[in-house]
């Protein structure tokens, strides 16, 4: 039994934490005693030991990322309501009384919502849902046309449903305090797996039986599955 051709070195941040589970999840399902080979079970056990480890790490750059697409999500509703704020400043000097009266109107709305791009986001949230809802009312919503609002007011709800969608599917995993080097630690894994597989390879053919070449054929699942994976990189690869 020959071990797949495959370099994991290759593979991304992400799927290199994917490869990793799937190669444990594998030999799991197979029901492969690992007391049989010692040696073997030390190695396999490194990698359940690092495995969620190095997830974690990842986990904790998606949360990064999060946070900052949601920061800037943010500061695309926050300019929404300062363009809301400008157009209805422009009804302030109308020589048109209809103009001016609605302006006197919609302002005390506006005021009580003075302080809405300090607010934390889910108290922004809530506060432009209701700025909306009242500028939108039966009662408002002939001044907010008068004063050219509607076209501000959609943009602000679509920028806040964007903040929304992003901040509902936001990673919840309590990430700690603790900082990673994931560089490191992906390093080290991969590592691990190489030794491993390079062990496996010479002692199947050392020993040639059934216990190895099951082995052998669970970990080439992984392999066999992720190589095109690679493939399809193009030509951008992780250092390593």
């Amino acid at each position: 039994m020959e071990l797949y051709s495959f370099n994991p070195k290759k593979l991304n941040y992400e799927d290199t934490g994917e490869f990793i589970v799937r190669y444990l999840t594998d030999i799991k399902n197979q029901n492969i005693d690992l007391d049989v080979d010692l040696d073997f079970k030390d190695l396999h056990n490194s990698l359940v030991a690092k495995s969620p480890i190095y997830n974690k790490a990842l986990a904790q750059i998606k949360a990064k990322a999060e946070s900052k697409e949601l920061l800037s999500l943010d500061l695309i509703r926050d300019k929404k309501i300062s363009t809301l704020r400008t157009q209805l400043k422009v009804g302030k000097n109308s020589d048109n009384s209809d103009v001016k009266d609605a302006y006197g109107k919609i302002s005390i709305i506006f005021n009580a919502y003075k302080d809405l791009q300090i607010r934390n986001y889910p108290t922004e949230t809530l506060g432009i849902n209701n700025l909306i809802t009242e500028l939108r009312s039966a009662t408002n919503q002939p001044f907010s046309h008068l004063l050219l609002l509607d076209s501000h007011i959609t943009n602000l709800e679509a920028a806040n449903d964007n903040f929304v969608a992003k901040f509902n599917k936001r990673s919840t995993d309590v990430i700690s305090t603790e900082t990673f080097d994931t560089k490191q630690l992906r390093k080290v894994i991969l590592e691990n797996y190489v030794e491993l597989t390079k062990y496996v390879d010479v002692i199947a053919k050392r020993r040639n039986n059934d216990y190895y070449d099951m082995i052998i054929t669970t970990i080439n699942y992984s392999r066999q599955y992720f190589k095109p994976i690679v493939s399809g990189y193009g030509s951008t690869l992780p250092t390593t």
